[in-house]
């Protein structure tokens, strides 16, 4: 089976189905998501500090911003993968949760079989549609239920919360980078925009973001590719000339090694879900 993705959208976020055979390097979301094996090659998954394979008897929960990867297997075999992206302000309303916590105190997320077999189930309804209708909507969330509920039940040292405000130089950098998401970025500038030498700024970001600023600035710079190839009619070469990429096929590469598959095809997967 070729790479593939299906999304479906909901006041949950998003989900998708993604069939991929290529490892994804160390990213960031801004969402909270979850993903969880259906079939093929399962692969390891290094979430921060921890490195977990998934299976059917163990999912991954990873927190908004949160660096990550995924190795498939050396000889390219795909896996297929459900994967939920979700909305921070549903996960506040839902559970009650403060906006400072994280929402996963670690990165395994123990399963029953009955868990698993309810995500295979779900994606056959998913399959099956072509937008979340309301009986499939009430699955997806109470399956999000279900997830969050062993999660927490495996856990074994106390949900992080977020520190206080990042360092004032911290906060303009990010500023910085948020406002120039479509320009060429000079790690070099932003620090001596912020009084920092590269070297000392690189260290206080990734002590106060838990994330390098290049993780950080891709995280701006997926979120804005999708947002335009959901949004715009323009081509992929003029996306990848708004987000400062010299060639079409450098910004395809990106794209792929981030979402694990190339632009043309999720914006198909994106036009099928509007």
């Amino acid at each position: 089976m070729a790479e593939s993705i299906r999304l479906f959208r909901g006041a949950f976020g998003h989900v998708s189905i993604l069939h991929v055979a290529g490892d994804l390097v160390t990213h960031a979301h801004a969402e909270a998501h979850i993903i969880v094996w259906l079939g093929g090659a399962s692969g390891e998954m290094t979430i921060g500090r921890e490195t977990i394979r998934l299976g059917p008897a163990l999912a991954a929960g990873i927190n908004a911003f949160e660096p990550h990867s995924h190795a498939l297997s050396q000889d390219g075999a795909p896996g297929l993968f459900l994967a939920f992206y979700l909305d921070p302000t549903w996960l506040r309303c839902r559970y009650g949760l403060p906006s400072a916590r994280s929402v996963f105190a670690g990165p395994a997320i123990r399963l029953e079989p009955w868990l698993h077999q309810a995500a295979i189930s779900l994606q056959d309804s998913l399959d099956s549609c072509d937008a979340v209708g309301h009986l499939v909507r009430y699955e997806v969330e109470g399956f999000i239920d279900s997830v969050i509920e062993a999660a927490e039940s495996g856990q074994e040292r106390p949900i992080r919360t977020s520190r206080s405000a990042p360092d004032y130089r911290v906060r303009k950098a990010v500023e910085l980078m948020k406002a120039n998401v479509t320009q060429r970025l000079c790690f070099d500038e932003v620090a001596r925009s912020v009084g920092l030498s590269r070297p000392h700024f690189f260290a206080l970001f990734r002590e106060q973001m838990n994330l390098t600023p290049n993780v950080f600035w891709n995280t701006l710079r997926m979120e804005e590719a999708v947002r335009q190839l959901q949004c715009s009619e323009e081509s992929l070469i003029s996306v990848a000339c708004n987000l400062g990429f010299t060639t079409q096929g450098n910004f395809s590469r990106f794209f792929r090694d981030h979402v694990g598959v190339p632009p043309t095809l999720y914006r198909e997967a994106a036009r099928a879900a509007a």
